[in-house]
C-alpha cells in the first residue's frame, strides 16, 4: 500500500521527500490526488507510513494538507489538516 502525503507548499513538499530518502526511505514527488481549496498540488508517495510519521515527528511540517491511503485502485483520506 502507498501513501500519499499533501502539501499547501511545494518547498515543503519536497523537503518531506528529501528528508525521507535521507533516512532511507522512498520517496516520489507526485500530484495531490484530491486537489480542493488553494496550495501547491504536490505531494509526496511513499510506502513506509511509519518512517514517514517518523519524519514529520522530527521536523516542522506545517503546509502538511493531508495523508492518503492508496490501495491501487482508490484513495481513502486517513488524516486532514484543517
Amino acid at each position: 500500500m502507498d501513501y500519499i502525503f499533501s502539501f499547501y507548499s511545494r518547498n515543503s513538499a519536497f523537503r518531506f521527500a528529501d528528508a525521507v530518502t535521507a533516512v532511507g526511505g522512498r520517496a516520489k514527488i507526485v500530484n495531490s490526488p484530491i486537489r480542493s481549496g488553494s496550495g501547491c498540488g504536490l505531494a509526496v508517495d511513499c510506502d513506509d507510513y511509519e518512517l514517514c510519521q517518523s519524519v514529520l515527528n522530527c521536523g516542522h511540517y506545517a503546509n502538511l494538507r493531508a495523508v492518503y491511503s492508496f490501495d491501487g485502485e482508490k484513495y481513502k483520506q486517513i488524516y486532514e489538516n484543517d
